[in-house]
């Protein structure tokens, strides 16, 4: 009877470590199985060394393949070329002539320190100085010049730097750019502030400093 008992115990041991075994080796297969799925995903193949497959078309490369041009396709090379541009031709030196010349009507003097040529374009310093207790504007559209050679200039209203308005007893500097080249025979020229505006401004609203040089 005994020996019946440890045989029927034994029996139900064995079969307790068998189903134990059995759900061991479900966990681990699917764990494995979980491992597959997350290696597919990732890197496209499932399995281990030799025994791997890759998935097609679970990853895609892109190829891109860049035209050589060559001596055949000459519209090509038209277009891949560098683009050229005219090198503008350099500039001249900068001359300039410094000095003081000035006139006065009234309680307005008007100063020219020094006249520029920039390639062609005469830049004039000028300084005017309003003695009076009434404010003064001097328009640069009114700026005029003329050269000895009896040729006419303009101030150029988009170039130079003049403010046009001078507060009493105050004064004003800046930059009026002529509109023209000096070309010919002239030699100096006569600078005329014309429209000037007023109640202690020169009687006609104008002043006119002679005598100033271009640079040589």
């Amino acid at each position: 009877m005994a020996d019946q008992l440890h045989r029927g115990s034994h029996r139900g041991s064995r079969r307790r470590r068998g189903g134990a075994a059995l759900r061991i080796s479900a966990v681990v297969l699917g764990v494995l199985v979980l491992l597959g799925v997350v290696q597919a995903v990732t890197a496209g193949t499932v399995g281990v060394g030799a025994l791997s497959v890759t998935l097609n078309g679970t990853t895609s490369t892109e190829r891109t393949t860049t035209a050589s041009p060559s001596d055949d396709t000459p519209a090509l090379n038209g277009a891949l070329a560098p683009a050229t541009s005219e090198t503008a031709p350099p500039s001249g030196p900068a001359k300039s002539v410094t000095g003081s010349w000035k006139q006065t009507r009234g309680l307005l003097t008007v100063e020219v320190t020094e006249v520029e040529d920039r390639s062609g374009r005469v830049r004039i310093h000028v300084t005017a100085i309003n003695a009076s207790t009434s404010k003064m504007d001097l328009p640069i559209s009114s700026i005029t010049a003329v050269d000895d050679a009896q040729r006419e200039y303009r101030a150029s209203p988009g170039a130079g730097r003049w403010s046009a308005a001078v507060a009493r007893n105050s004064t004003l500097s800046g930059i009026v750019e002529l509109d023209r080249r000096p070309v010919g025979a002239g030699t100096t020229f006569a600078l005329t502030f014309g429209g000037i505006v007023g109640q202690l401004a020169p009687t006609g609203g104008e002043i006119t400093v002679p005598g100033i040089p271009f640079p040589a």
